[in-house]
């Protein structure tokens, strides 16, 4: 039977921490930021737009109403 030698890891051994630096801010960060904005502006304008129309199985006063 052969034994085994136990070694203790030592702090030494171990890679050295580095600060991960910085990286400039993409030049179309603008861009994406304005396009998100501009999709919640044209969702929240149909939401409305749809919450605002009659129903569908709506009576004949909406409808005589639409056509004038």
């Amino acid at each position: 039977m052969t034994t085994q030698t136990m070694t203790a890891q030592t702090f030494a051994a171990l890679p050295p921490i580095r600060m991960e630096t910085s990286s400039p801010t993409n030049p179309l960060k603008g861009l994406l930021v304005t396009v998100f904005a501009l999709k919640i502006v044209v969702a929240a304008f149909l939401i409305a737009t749809v919450s605002l129309a009659p129903p569908v199985s709506a009576g004949t006063p909406y409808t005589t109403l639409a056509s004038n």
